[in-house]
């Protein structure tokens, strides 16, 4: 997995975002009942009421410690998966090539993203299109997964607002229904207006949203 992914997915983690895992307080997570009774019925531990009674004679530094090595765990086992790996992509792309754009700007970003990786042209997977050609610096598709600098949200507002549209881009719904998303709904490729890149004059271009000019392949 590309490392960029990796410090990305732990960011992610640090959010709290995941959908999957109901926060209690911080670093505590509802255990799920399966695991309760796995755990009650394995052999090789110790039985429940003397695990009970081991735990209440830990000190409060160690039960700190092990409710955070638990709580962490479960964190990395939920980034895993696959779904919550592609969003976390989506949405780091959408915060870093977008964040100051309007709402239907930044939608228009993700729906570039979202086209790419349903065209056979493109990595099928929403990961593989962000990141596509980030291990050439200064040679990738979306400039800032390849500009040798962390991708790590430092605005925690844009961040929330990064997140939300993405939750909307994957929604089974319409997006946002108007029509300037109508117009950019078979955008592959877009740029800032104030470049005029070669491959532009190959494209359709169907409309201007912010700063940012996007186009079709046709």
């Amino acid at each position: 997995m590309h490392w960029k992914i990796l410090i990305l997915l732990f960011t992610f983690a640090l959010t709290g975002t995941a959908g999957t895992a109901h926060a209690c307080g911080g670093h505590r997570f509802n255990a799920p009942a399966q695991g309760v009774l796995a755990a009650a019925n394995n052999p090789f531990l110790p039985p429940l009421a003397d695990r009970t009674s081991h735990e209440e004679a830990r000190s409060p530094a160690v039960k700190l410690a092990a409710s955070a090595i638990l709580s962490w765990t479960h964190k990395i086992k939920t980034y895993i998966d696959p779904r919550i790996v592609g969003e976390s992509c989506l949405a780091t792309a959408v915060y870093f090539e977008a964040r100051s754009e309007s709402l239907q700007g930044q939608m228009a970003v993700a729906m570039v993203i979202l086209n790419r990786a349903n065209s056979s042209k493109y990595p099928s997977s929403i990961c593989g299109v962000v990141y596509q050609g980030a291990s050439r610096l200064n040679a990738c598709q979306f400039s800032f997964a390849c500009d040798g600098k962390p991708d790590i949200p430092k605005d925690g507002r844009a961040w929330k607002t990064a997140l939300a549209i993405t939750a909307l881009a994957l929604a089974d719904d319409n997006k946002l229904k108007d029509a300037q998303m109508q117009i950019v709904s078979t955008a592959t490729h877009y740029h800032a207006d104030y470049v005029e890149p070669r491959w532009s004059k190959s494209l359709y271009r169907l409309t201007k949203i912010g700063r940012h000019i996007f186009y079709s392949q046709g």
